[in-house]
């Protein structure tokens, strides 16, 4: 057997080990999504020790809402992990908003180590910076001016 033989086996065994790339970001995403949904939990808890009333809700795997009765807003969070984003918009669920900021997508990208990160417009976001940037309109809304 000649060396091209042998090279051509060892590549095609090579890629018989190799996990599909797709498949290696979706497990990836999914995780993060899961981590986002505790760590918004925690966040949601904390605030509600002020005698808040806010509230996370999970609904399937790719979707979470939270609620704060107290601005009248409701942050709705849907993951598209085919597209690798994240959608968020904001909606009015009482006469107390003082209006509705506008929702956003954020990126989901895979670091060299294989976890995903979000970025919001090519910025990379720590954990803490993503949960303030969608929590924070819904939490602590900009009064408008009377």
């Amino acid at each position: 057997m000649g060396w091209i033989q042998d090279y051509r086996r060892q590549t095609s065994q090579d890629s018989d080990h190799q996990p599909d790339p797709e498949s290696q970001f979706a497990a990836s995403a999914r995780a993060r999504w899961l981590e986002l949904g505790d760590e918004l939990r925690a966040d949601v808890t904390e605030f509600n020790k002020q005698g808040s009333d806010a509230d996370l809700s999970v609904d399937g795997e790719d979707k979470y809402s939270v609620r704060n009765s107290g601005s009248g807003l409701e942050l709705a969070l849907k993951a598209d992990f085919d597209n690798h984003s994240v959608s968020y918009n904001y909606t009015a669920i009482n006469q107390r908003s003082a209006g509705v900021p506008e929702g956003g997508m954020l990126s989901m990208r895979q670091s060299r180590r294989g976890d995903v990160e979000f970025y919001s417009a090519d910025e990379r976001l720590t954990s803490e910076e993503t949960r303030q940037v969608l929590l924070e309109p819904l939490l602590f809304p900009k009064q408008s001016a009377a």
